[in-house]
């Protein structure tokens, strides 16, 4: 199983901490609906997992270099097509990663961060610690990283994300945070850093 993984994924960047693979079976011809409206367009997995960005989003992407970041997903993915697997009992969906790639906080990190405003470090002291706090971090993270990369402001790069390019930021099980199309990441549903760290920041 993992050679298959590694086959598909060949620049997975943690591959050593892999204990567990579990491939998803999903048929082709299955349509991603449901969760916020996703998939309006009704393309099939089939098309989704060899096409993650659709002409009808890549045709009014006006900034080339957004432009070439979703050139750059679509490409990967469209001879062998993306396979969906489970890593440590956690989706992983790096062969569907739009760049830039940011490195996820560590616990003792989301720790340092959290601190550094004075209504987070006060959940973090009495151990109320919530999502939206945690993902206001990471999603800032690769906010700021696009607005570096692309040549925009944050408020632009937040746009892109959401509304451009229709995705969504995640944070993967191999460590990093990136941007992934919205069809995928609320069609697999999940909640696996945000719920590791909760659980160690608020014990």
């Amino acid at each position: 199983m993992k050679s298959l993984f590694i086959k598909s994924n060949p620049d997975y960047p943690n591959s050593s901490a892999i204990l567990h693979l579990e491939s998803c079976v999903v048929s082709d011809n299955d349509i991603p609906a449901g969760n916020g409206g996703i998939n309006r367009e009704q393309y099939s997995y089939g098309q989704l997992r060899h096409q993650p960005i659709i002409p009808e989003l890549l045709d009014k992407i006006k900034n080339p270099k957004v432009h070439a970041l979703a050139l750059d997903c679509n490409a990967r993915n469209q001879f062998s097509g993306f396979e969906m697997f489970k890593v440590n009992g956690e989706y992983c969906f790096w062969g569907l990663r739009l760049a830039p790639v940011v490195k996820t906080p560590s616990l003792a990190e989301l720790k340092q961060l959290l601190t550094a405003n004075v209504h987070t470090a006060m959940a973090l002291n009495n151990k109320q610690v919530s999502p939206p706090m945690i993902r206001d971090i990471t999603y800032n993270l690769l906010r700021e990283e696009l607005a570096r990369v692309c040549g925009v402001s944050f408020k632009e790069a937040s746009h892109i994300i959401g509304n451009v390019l229709d995705c969504a930021p995640h944070e993967d099980p191999c460590g990093y945070i990136f941007m992934v199309p919205n069809w995928a990441h609320n069609w697999f549903r999940h909640d696996g850093y945000v719920k590791q760290m909760l659980a160690e920041l608020n014990r």
